[in-house]
């Protein structure tokens, strides 16, 4: 059983309410019992306890203890003299029906006021919601925009069943909260794009893009310029050790001269190298790299660094997403409800990593096994807002 802490009632929540409150809902005034605010901080401390499916989001609404209710903001019940918490039925409604873009521009606005510092470098990259299906031959997809090192996502859109992630950069781009700086954006090889290098350029950022075969001439021209570099020392090196396996990295950085491609300035190439731990070579790739960050500032270092981390949106989101909370094994199909729940995973994240930790299952579970521990979580993240 839950012992209620001695502090609860001095966690401040009062900036994500806030920042909640300013979400519109799409429910009839007429007989509304609940604040919209209130309804989707449940959500959220729902999804803080691990809660998968509208299911499992009900039932542990519902078991959520009558202090923590109350400084979510749960109205009072006159007859029984106790807080109401939300029904299955009125979270599913409102979950299909919410307005996940405004949803998403709250989310992501109120993470990056707290975390963007200094030089921001963002990931862009997009996930497939396997178990969730728009008809019979479409999957719903979602293109994300995460802070690198932070691990929070910051902006998200879905992307129509008519299209790809490809059209839907700027469209990202448009929702992205205000950033201090000149962001650098890290892209796979799909969105490695003669208009999506000019469009980031034109809206103040610096491109980091991995070149592959599906830009076979610029691939080429790129490889033609570099392939000299590797007979030299590499200008940044860089080794790990562990899991059975040696890893090195090795980076050569050289003005992009003669590249077709907007504002490229720079272009240097990664090559990785896995050993066992006799020293036996098990693989070895090579990944080609063009920046419009001009050379004096994308060094060697620069272009590891950036290149390494954009992988943080697969690793430290996406896969999360399916680990934590099953995420590719959710078949939801009503509405907005897939993408809902996706955000407020995001938001989750969140919350966990700026309070110091990876270990997002691991925290799951201690909150599910103490209710009360959401509040810390976000007692934290709502103090640094108003420092």
């Amino acid at each position: 059983m839950s012992i209620v802490p001695f502090d609860v009632e001095r966690c401040d929540i009062t900036s994500l309410l806030r920042m909640l409150g300013k979400i519109p809902g799409q429910r009839r005034r007429r007989g509304k019992i609940y604040s919209l605010s209130f309804v989707l901080a449940v959500v959220l401390v729902a999804t803080l306890t691990g809660a998968k499916c509208l299911r499992e989001l009900h039932r542990r609404a519902a078991a959520l203890p009558q202090p923590l209710l109350a400084r979510l903001g749960a109205p009072r019940d006159r007859f029984r003299g106790s807080c109401r918490a939300p029904s299955g039925k009125t979270v599913r409604m409102l979950l299909k029906k919410i307005d996940v873009d405004a949803l998403d521009a709250a989310f992501g606005a109120w993470l990056c006021a707290q975390t963007a510092r200094g030089h921001v470098a963002l990931a862009i990259d997009g996930k497939v919601l396997r178990g969730a299906w728009s008809d019979e031959d479409t999957q719903v997809r979602l293109l994300s925009a995460m802070l690198h090192g932070e691990g929070v996502v910051i902006a998200q859109v879905r992307v129509p069943d008519d299209t790809n992630e490809i059209t839907q950069v700027e469209e990202l781009v448009g929702k992205l909260p205000d950033i201090p700086g000149r962001p650098a954006v890290t892209l796979d090889a799909v969105h490695a794009q003669h208009d999506t290098a000019e469009l980031l350029v034109k809206a103040g950022m610096d491109y980091i893009m991995t070149i592959k075969r599906n830009q076979p001439t610029l691939e080429r021209k790129i490889f033609e310029l570099i392939l000299l570099l590797l007979q030299e020392a590499p200008h940044h090196e860089v080794g790990e050790r562990g899991h059975g396996r040696i890893k090195n990295w090795r980076t050569w950085a050289t003005a992009a001269d003669g590249i077709d491609c907007p504002h490229a300035a720079t272009a240097g190439v990664i090559r990785r190298d896995e050993f066992d731990l006799t020293g036996r070579r098990i693989s070895r790739e090579h990944a080609l790299i063009l920046t419009s960050t001009s050379d004096e500032n994308a060094t060697a270092a620069y272009l590891h660094a950036h290149a390494r981390g954009h992988w943080g949106i697969e690793n430290e989101i996406h896969y999360t997403r399916d680990t934590a909370w099953r995420e590719a094994a959710n078949p939801t199909y009503t509405g907005n409800t897939n993408h809902a729940l996706a955000s407020f995973r995001n938001l989750a994240i969140g919350v966990i990593r700026l309070n110091g930790t990876r270990k997002t299952k691991e925290t799951l579970e201690n909150v599910a096994a103490d209710r009360y521990g959401a509040l810390p979580l976000l007692t934290t993240v709502c103090s640094r807002s108003t420092r």
